[in-house]
């Protein structure tokens, strides 16, 4: 299949997915972050010039050659007891095309299952599963496209869903390196399979960000809008009536993140960001002075690089993840 008809089947599948969009979100677990760079500026990266494989599943135009032959893994211990973990592995395909090939799986843990009267009756589970494949191809010498097609399966106790999603990503970097910019359409797609006989949307979503690095200075600046395909990104409905609704840099902060990278050499980094939607939304009247402050790092050696991340959500939960990424030529591919 051509590159040109690859790219006019995928726009042409928007009207057909978003009309296949009814009811309410599931599979929230897409927007995890598997990328501890991602992690580290707020919880998402899509113009982010690192080659890290991870960030391909936040913008599948951030798969490049630089990432050829490339194995990853992560894990992310999540708020309570709920555990994440993802593998990944990209070839390069020529010069202008790679592909890449994902798992990502997130077990919630056992929780008590009760009555509508609150009378114990043992324990249930829930598990989330995607499997993805991606494509991306240079437009020109300075922006590449992408797509990530997801397989998605989960289990809500005796209640199973399947549901197919897709994502759409553009990727620029200006010629000097220093500036370069990420434009998505995330999750785009429908069940197939549903719970209980009821469809229900796919948390489609429509994201944008640039960073900056200084030409003087080892640090590069990260802003990223999220959300946009929804007017409100309140958790509550009771917020539409709170005077929190009236307030436009409120609302306008809940969709943005900030990150800046410190880049001391070539082979580390460190990444800070701030989520103010996070510490707005779950905070509570006994606040953390972290809350919706994150911090990522990356340790660069010959064939393999390590990441670890760190975020506060409220005084009561934070999330901890670990990466590791490593040259398949270590074990002979």
């Amino acid at each position: 299949m051509s590159r040109n008809l690859l790219l006019c089947l995928l726009i042409g599948l928007f009207p057909c997915l978003l009309q296949a969009q009814t009811g309410d979100r599931v599979y929230q677990f897409l927007d995890l972050p598997v990328s501890v760079i991602a992690a580290g500026n707020g919880g998402n990266s899509v113009s982010s010039p690192v080659p890290d494989l991870n960030l391909t599943f936040n913008n599948p135009a951030l798969l490049s050659p630089e990432t050829h032959n490339q194995l990853a893994v992560g894990y992310l211990n999540y708020i309570s007891d709920i555990n994440a973990g993802s593998v990944a592995y990209s070839r390069k395909i020529n010069d202008r095309s790679q592909w890449m090939a994902g798992i990502r799986y997130v077990d919630y843990g056992s929780m008590p299952w009760t009555s509508e009267t609150n009378e114990l009756l043992g324990e249930t589970m829930a598990q989330d599963l995607a499997v993805t494949g991606t494509y991306s191809w240079m437009l020109s010498q300075y922006v590449r496209a992408g797509s990530n097609i997801n397989l998605i399966y989960s289990v809500l106790d005796e209640y199973t869903s399947v549901a197919v999603g897709v994502d759409l990503g553009l990727y620029y970097c200006h010629p000097n390196q220093l500036f370069s910019a990420g434009l998505t359409v995330n999750n785009l797609g429908s069940q197939i399979v549903s719970y209980d006989g009821q469809y229900e949307s796919m948390p489609w979503d429509v994201r944008g960000g640039v960073s900056y690095k200084l030409a003087h200075a080892p640090f590069r600046l990260n802003f990223m809008l999220q959300n946009l395909s929804q007017k409100s990104t309140s958790f509550l409905a009771e917020e539409e009536t709170t005077t929190n609704s009236n307030n436009v840099a409120g609302q306008f902060f809940k969709h943005a993140l900030l990150g800046v990278d410190f880049l001391p050499s070539d082979q580390f980094q460190l990444s800070l960001g701030y989520n103010y939607r996070r510490v707005s939304e779950l905070g509570i009247a006994q606040r953390t002075f972290f809350g919706g402050f994150s911090a990522g790092m990356l340790l660069r050696m010959k064939k393999l690089t390590a990441g670890a991340s760190y975020a506060k959500y409220h005084v009561g939960g934070s999330s901890l993840q670990m990466t590791l990424a490593l040259n398949a030529s270590m074990f002979g591919l």
